[in-house]
């Protein structure tokens, strides 16, 4: 079977003409079922010399594979992204050369190793008003269903859920944080001072049917009368919002593992250990910066807040079977 991808498309504007070219390079046969190839997701955009939130302009998008050759322009310079994969590397070539010069005059090249799928971002350069345009690239790896599969496959995809940063209401009313968690089948939120919730779309043994999902809002409904609820969220893996419903969530609802004081004691004395250094800050965020981020924690209201959130997939035996 010939599984070449070939697609070409052009988009255009005042500033930008993008033309994406598809190739097959870098085709990774995973069996008979399946294939996977590298993508790169390119989007040009600027700033003026204020670099304010009011002068973001987006010039244009768009994508290739390995063997595809992108293009864009401003008014003044002219921008190529070559992509290809070579001893199992991604790189993306990008050449920027301002108009009116002939030859090597004005032109800059750069390889970039993408293989990592870290996104990157090249600094193309500035027109004569001052506007900064920057190229942002974003690599990842794309899978293609060949083979069939049956319905009953499809529907087990949709008991996977997403939660894309999605607010989390308390009692209707009250905003108690965010929720990002996803391509799992049970969730976990903790709420301090409330409860410690275990949810899910499969009926959980000794869960409840306290939730339901209705266009991609769900709402937990404690008969004392607490009710959370959770929007934003997709079903999938290509995060469908299904429609209709509602549909049964079957809930776990245990006891907080804090309350609104322990936690907010908690963050004060993780405070006065940034303070005197006998506290250390994983990753690359400095001192300051967490500082910055629990002091806005503690000022916030009193609480109740959502603390934390997991996801995870459990073993069959978990389940009751009879959704």
């Amino acid at each position: 079977m010939n599984r070449e991808v070939t697609q070409r498309s052009v988009c255009c504007c005042s500033l930008l003409a993008i033309t994406v070219v598809i190739g097959s390079q870098g085709v990774a046969k995973e069996d008979q079922d399946s294939y996977k190839y590298y993508q790169v997701d390119t989007a040009l955009i600027s700033f003026d010399a204020s670099q304010s939130l009011a002068s973001y302009r987006s010039s244009g998008k768009a994508s290739g594979t390995p063997g595809a050759k992108l293009e864009c322009s401003t008014s003044e310079i002219e921008i190529s992204i070559a992509l290809s994969l070579e001893s199992n590397h991604l790189y993306a070539d990008v050449t920027t050369h301002r108009r009116g010069m002939t030859g090597d005059d004005g032109a800059k090249k750069q390889r970039l190793d993408l293989t990592n799928l870290r996104p990157t971002s090249v600094d193309v350069g500035a027109d004569k008003d001052g506007r900064a345009y920057q190229l942002n690239l974003v690599p990842s790896i794309q899978s293609v269903q060949v083979k069939a599969r049956s319905f009953q496959e499809a529907s087990d995809d949709l008991y996977r859920l997403k939660f894309h940063s999605s607010s989390v209401m308390l009692n209707n009313d009250k905003y108690i944080g965010r929720m990002l968690a996803s391509d799992a089948e049970v969730f976990t939120i903790e709420v301090c001072g409330v409860a410690s919730l275990e949810f899910s779309l499969h009926h959980l043994k000794g869960a409840e049917p306290w939730g339901q999902l209705q266009d991609g809002q769900i709402k937990i409904s404690n008969p004392d009368g607490t009710s959370i609820e959770i929007g934003n969220v997709t079903n999938g893996t290509d995060s469908h919002f299904v429609s209709g419903g509602p549909y049964l969530v079957w809930v776990r609802w245990g006891e907080p593992h804090q309350t609104v004081e322990e936690y907010r004691a908690k963050l004060t004395d993780f405070r006065d250990q940034l303070k005197s250094g006998t506290a250390t800050v994983a990753g690359a965020s400095s001192t300051a910066d967490a500082l910055a981020v629990v002091d806005q924690q503690l000022a916030r209201g009193p609480g109740p807040w959502v603390t934390g959130c997991s996801a995870r997939d459990l073993p069959k035996k978990e389940y009751t079977g009879d959704e």
